[in-house]
């Protein structure tokens, strides 16, 4: 994934995440904050961590030779 498009979905996790612990605050549900804070650093870890996957593009005539064989 290209370095824009992570920096683009953090950004747009922390301030989603910041907005919501805003609201839950206002409305005094403060347990739900701790989930919050920890579910949106898990998905930013995840994003910077783990590696993009790649799949094998075969085309049909590769199937067809397959199936011959």
């Amino acid at each position: 994934m290209p370095i824009r498009i992570k920096i683009f979905l953090t950004s747009y996790i922390i301030v989603l995440s910041l907005l919501v612990i805003f609201y839950e605050n206002f409305f005094g549900q403060s347990d739900l904050i701790y989930i919050l804070v920890f579910l949106s650093t898990l998905m930013t870890i995840g994003i910077w961590i783990f590696p993009e996957v790649v799949t094998k593009q075969t085309t049909s005539e590769d199937d067809i030779e397959q199936k011959n064989n």
